[in-house]
């Protein structure tokens, strides 16, 4: 079965649960008093949906396939856990004017309503707990993948050697990665080049240079910056501990009479 029919068989099952009420009475603002199930039960959750039928959950994930939408609100599937294509939900937020698209990432709070079983393409059982939501919020791949656990600051934001201005705007610490917020603005008189792959954080005597995070689709800093141009962007880099560090970051130009030193920055995590 694919996808577009498993949600549209699904739709018109929770159309049908909202006529009805909801399960057993319970709608998904009746709900809004009860304590959220704990991330170990949202894990049970999609090994036995049945179980938690009328239970509240916060959940957040990335939109997958086609979203419907009706008189009534906006349908739509998502993956719970976006990195491995895992924890199917379907979802009902009676809302129709909200604006969804596949591959966004979304954050919500709801009523499980339901269990969907169907089969998927290669024959496979697919089990997804529908859910009713009550709210629902655009996020992004920061938030519901990699967190912000602390931010850092440079002591020292703007280094500007003859015109070629290098800034750390700020350092996003996460339990998966490090994003390093760039920008470099080219207020001399040759093309400037800044490498991101050339950039470092030195911490604790250990070196970490950056890895590319291909899911997330951040913003890149431009490598070769012609006069007059300002560029930002988003770097990553592997997890470090929340504690000081040091962002380097080699810069040249193609002027040879041109002395430009690393640009390094001073780290410290905010409080």
């Amino acid at each position: 079965m694919k996808k577009d029919t498993l949600l549209m068989l699904t739709l018109v099952m929770l159309l049908s649960l909202i006529g009805c009420g909801g399960n057993e009475g319970q709608s998904a603002d009746d709900g809004e008093s009860q304590v959220p199930l704990s991330e170990a039960d949202i894990r049970k959750l999609y090994t036995t949906p049945e179980n938690y039928i009328g239970s509240v959950v916060d959940l957040s994930g990335v939109v997958f396939g086609t979203v419907e939408y009706d008189d009534s609100g906006v349908y739509f599937q998502m993956w719970g856990d976006p990195e491995n294509s895992d924890m199917n939900t379907v979802v009902a937020y009676l809302d129709p004017d909200f604006e969804l698209e596949d591959g966004q990432y979304v954050k919500l709070h709801g009523e499980v309503a339901d269990v969907f079983e169907g089969e998927n393409m290669l024959g496979g059982t697919i089990i997804a707990p529908t859910i009713l939501a009550s709210s629902l919020e655009i996020s992004t791949y920061q938030d519901v993948v990699a967190p912000t656990v602390a931010t850092a600051s440079a002591a020292t934001p703007t280094i500007d050697q003859l015109g070629y201005e290098v800034t750390v705007q700020k350092a996003e610490l996460a339990e998966k990665e490090t994003r390093l917020y760039v920008s470099v603005a080219n207020n001399g008189s040759s093309e400037f080049s800044v490498y991101s792959f050339n950039m470092v954080i030195i911490q604790d005597g250990t070196q970490y240079e950056e890895e590319m995070n291909f899911y997330a689709d951040y913003p890149e800093l431009q490598s070769d910056i012609l006069p007059g141009v300002t560029t930002e962007g988003i770097v990553t880099f592997p997890a470090i501990e929340q504690a000081p560090f040091q962002v380097i970051i080699e810069g040249s130009t193609y002027n040879w009479d041109e002395d430009i030193n690393n640009y390094v920055f001073d780290m410290n995590i905010q409080e």
